[in-house]
């Protein structure tokens, strides 16, 4: 792998730096302690940040985007989630499912969304799929007619009437437009029932439950989704009948990668944050720093953060050539750079002592932010599981 950035990509970098210093940081605190899921989320940073054009990076040039490449977008995400993980993850999500957008949506569905998505700066994208009866069953997945998504989606005539209910669906609430997985053929397990549709929030029978309040990652939002006798017509269907888990191996191939890219961003600045602390807090005559029992912590969170990186960065740009690219490498690096993240999070906070224990201090809330990532995006062990398979 030649680790030499491009030009562009330097700028990128650059400018999602730049941004999360100027426009996330200073009101990212803030907006995380407001109770109301609603009332938190960033909606105009957000707009400024698609201003930029940070939330069409990952649609292809020809398409209006930028044409970002996986290692590309986990460069810019990490810069993101350095000011915010949440506002990172909304991004995050949005790219995510550009990749499922260009690549199953026919022309016709192209048409019909598109220039909405490029001219709209609010205009967010989410996947469902996640149900109370199932989450990591249709992640390992468990094959069983009576497992998984049981949200359905029974032929009518020209349309598909759906009823059901996800919970926790990230961008919940706040997208415009949806891929939706259905069971189609509850005779079968999710790998040979399920379809994917396209939906948006104004149909009929398409509503909105609770708003999830979370421990971190305050500021993206996750809520319930609800279909209640849902008229789908079958020109927003975006997979063959049935086939919606040959489709998502282009979603996962790498979606786990970005998401490891956002926490390792959180990790750096907790980390960066104990540096300066220990640097300046004087026991026992000189910096904690020059103490073995906090440099030493703080040598192993620098370790630590260069081994996720360079994996990284490996997974990233392998991702970007199937004949290169390890299944295994992108389910590994989600769980590999979530744990070492928390671990770095952890110390961090140590190296603060007391202090970082408190509410006023900032690393409450990196370790509360990066908690999230040994559950979300599947966890950890789930991810293990599937790695299992190709070793």
């Amino acid at each position: 792998m030649d680790y030499k950035i491009s030009e562009e990509q330097k700028a990128l970098v650059e400018l999602a730096h730049d941004f999360a210093e100027k426009e996330i940081r200073p009101v990212a605190r803030e907006l995380d302690r407001e109770p109301d899921p609603l009332k938190r989320f960033p909606w105009d940073v957000l707009e400024k940040g698609s201003k930029l054009g940070l939330r069409t990076l990952a649609l292809p040039v020809e398409l209006g985007g930028a044409g970002a490449d996986v290692l590309t977008l986990c460069m810019v995400g990490e810069e993101l989630a350095w000011g915010d993980l949440g506002t990172a993850v909304t991004f995050d999500q949005t790219w995510k499912i550009t990749h499922l957008f260009e690549t199953l949506t026919n022309e016709e569905q192209k048409s019909k969304y598109l220039n909405q998505f490029l001219e709209d700066d609010l205009f967010h994208l989410a996947v469902a799929m996640t149900e109370p009866s199932g989450g990591s069953d249709n992640i390992i997945p468990y094959d069983s007619p009576d497992a998984g998504v049981r949200t359905t989606a029974v032929r009518d005539g020209d349309s598909w009437i759906a009823n059901g209910k996800k919970h926790y669906i990230s961008n919940g609430g706040v997208a415009k437009l949806y891929i939706v997985a259905m069971r189609t053929d509850p005779s079968k397990g999710v790998s040979e029932g399920m379809t994917y549709f396209l939906l948006d929030p104004s149909m009929e029978g398409f509503d909105y439950g609770k708003f999830h309040d979370k421990l971190g990652q305050r500021l993206s939002l996750n809520a319930e989704l609800l279909f209640n006798e849902c008229r789908i017509p079958d020109e927003h269907r975006i997979t063959e009948v049935n086939k919606a888990m040959e489709a998502r191996k282009t979603f996962v191939l790498g979606s786990n990668i970005e998401a490891a890219a956002t926490v390792l961003g959180t990790a750096r600045a907790s980390h960066e944050e104990a540096l300066e602390y220990a640097r300046n807090r004087v026991q026992g005559g000189k910096p904690i720093i020059e103490h073995q029992a906090v440099g030493f912590m703080l040598c192993d969170s620098f370790a630590e953060y260069q081994a996720s990186r360079q994996m990284l960065h490996y997974a990233a740009w392998t991702a970007s050539d199937r004949s290169l690219y390890d299944p295994k490498m992108g389910f590994m690096t989600k769980s590999f750079v979530s744990e070492a993240s928390f671990r770095i999070a952890t110390r961090s906070m140590e190296v603060w002592g007391g202090m970082g224990y408190m509410t006023e201090a900032p690393m409450e809330k990196y370790l509360r932010d990066v908690t999230s990532f040994l559950h979300s995006d599947g966890t950890n062990q789930t991810m293990r599981i599937r790695s299992m398979k190709h070793l």
